[in-house]
């Protein structure tokens, strides 16, 4: 069994697509967004489903049937029946959700469990999850992840140049539009974290230069 982590699928999001310049429109949409992606053009349903379809595909090629899946907000657009109707289309029988800005009550009951932030563990990893990027989040100072989206992939240069600091966007406009696994955040984070035990020695020593909290 593996986890996998994504964010930001906004299922059925026409605005999102343009906004994010998401590489699934028309020729002619991308011309006419690509200076202004909050013009008034109202991007097709062929769009909205190549889309969809993509990010759903990419989910089932990667993630099997027994594995955990957290979504970390905005999982789609609309209520109940389109958060059933998309969260059906997934094969992973475990599905969990940690509620996002866009994300209504109402779609609870499709997922296994949810929750507003947290920790939880994956192989004796700590990680707390939030839809929102934050500078600090519980058991920071020892080696917890803290893992996010919400941004669309808009802090990925400032995190290169924390690279100590334990984060990742795992929103599908920092990923490739595919989930990661913890496998790969585990190779990802090798690097952050033994600069971070750098940083924390000499936080610890007095010597720090002022970044690291507790």
């Amino acid at each position: 069994m593996q986890v996998w982590f994504t964010a930001d699928t906004h299922f059925g999001h026409g605005n999102i697509i343009k906004y994010c310049q998401r590489p699934f429109m028309s020729r002619d949409e991308q011309a006419a967004t690509r200076a202004d992606p909050r013009a008034r053009v109202r991007l097709s349903e062929e769009t909205v489903k190549r889309h969809d379809d993509a990010l759903l595909g990419a989910i089932n090629a990667r993630v099997a049937p027994d594995d955990h899946l957290w979504i970390v907000g905005d999982f789609c657009w609309g209520g109940f029946a389109e958060a059933r109707h998309y969260r059906d289309r997934v094969r992973c029988e475990h599905v969990f959700l940690v509620w996002g800005n866009h994300d209504r009550g109402e779609i609870a009951p499709v997922f296994e469990d949810t929750m507003e932030q947290g920790m939880i563990r994956v192989e004796g990893q700590e990680i707390w999850l939030n839809h929102y990027p934050m500078r600090s989040w519980n058991k920071a100072f020892h080696g917890s992840w803290h893992l996010y989206g919400h941004v669309h992939g808009r802090l990925q240069r400032e995190d290169e140049r924390n690279a100590s600091t334990l984060v990742r966007d795992v929103g599908v406009d920092a990923c490739e539009y595919r989930p990661v696994s913890f496998a790969e955040l585990t190779v990802y984070m090798a690097p952050r974290l033994a600069a971070f035990n750098r940083n924390k020695d000499k936080f610890l020593a007095g010597t720090d230069d002022g970044t690291m909290t507790m």
